[in-house]
């Protein structure tokens, strides 16, 4: 009779286990997973906006939380560097781990690189969507109120004592990381309702066509494309409105936007991608029922009915 049942977890934690993460593995703890061996990925990496937390300093975290968060669990935690080749990779944790059995994982190069072996890879259910971007550029501007959603207490005081906020922030600025450009565009149809997304993805909620600009792609250019992408409208620039630069306007980093109103000129209205639930009209009297995704989006619908 099995008496143990070990589950591998490949995860970079740059930093921590996210509260996403820990979603997951109490998931798998609901399945009956009595140990976790988890195993922090790009461990041979540090010190750079990607990667700026060390192995051990990695290692801290996911011990301090496993000690409050994961009491019902067995824990051990084991480094892995970056290795390209999926074949080698799996290799190298075949011959270094403890014995496992299950592979429960959201991750799909996990899955991909263990799908022909005999261990048993069980999907996690994504319930709550956390991007490590958005944690890191939260700790360089010290934003303690987002870290505190998703973070525990302890691991945040664990950045003042090895001085997180000020490494993050300095390189951040070696690495001249700049805001992201980013472009929204206001549609109103012909009975005067404003045209919004219904988003599937962090951060939720509603949102105007808006998304990143390409390289070598005009702000208003970007605009078009995205419109199209997204609700499968043909549109045409008719005003250009304002840029919005707040750093704080997205929660998962800094993005700078480029505002437009538009005017439709052909109509196949769809959600045409994978991070749209649904298209909604929004009369503008009704723009105070609305769970914005992004709180400035109200303000550029009201500057293009202005």
């Amino acid at each position: 009779m099995e008496t143990e049942k070990s589950w591998l977890f490949i995860t970079r934690a740059q930093p921590w286990l996210h509260a996403g993460q820990v979603d997951g593995i109490r998931q798998a703890i609901a399945q009956g997973i009595t140990k976790i061996i988890i195993w922090v990925g790009s461990a041979n990496k540090e010190f750079t906006s990607e990667n700026p937390f060390t192995y051990e300093e990695r290692k801290k975290m996911i011990e301090l939380s496993a000690k409050e968060l994961l009491q019902d669990i067995e824990v051990e935690i084991l480094p892995v560097p970056d290795m390209w080749d999926n074949e080698k990779w799996r290799n190298y944790i075949f011959n270094n781990a403890p014995k496992f059995k299950y592979i429960i994982t959201g991750n799909a190069r996990v899955q991909e690189v263990f799908k022909d072996t005999d261990k048993e890879i069980i999907p996690l259910e994504i319930r709550m969507f956390v991007k490590w971007s958005t944690i890191r550029w939260n700790i360089a501007t010290r934003n303690i109120e987002e870290l505190e959603k998703v973070l525990p207490q302890w691991v945040i005081e664990y950045f003042t004592e090895i001085k997180a906020f000020q490494r993050l922030r300095e390189i951040f600025n070696a690495e001249r990381k700049t805001p992201s450009l980013v472009v929204d565009m206001v549609l109103i149809d012909d009975d005067g309702k404003i045209i919004l997304v219904d988003r599937k993805t962090f951060p939720e909620w509603a949102a105007l066509p808006w998304w990143f600009n390409d390289y070598g792609e005009r702000w208003r250019d970007a605009a078009i494309r995205e419109v199209k992408e997204e609700t499968g409208l043909i549109v045409e620039v008719e005003k250009e409105l304002w840029v919005w630069d707040d750093p704080n306007r997205d929660p998962r980093a800094h993005n700078v936007s480029r505002a437009f109103k538009g005017k439709i000129i052909w109509w196949e209205l769809k959600a045409q991608v994978s991070e749209v639930k649904k298209i909604i009209k929004v009369d503008p009297k009704d723009l105070d029922k609305i769970n914005f995704a992004f709180p400035d989006h109200r303000e550029i619908i009201e500057a293009a009915l202005k």
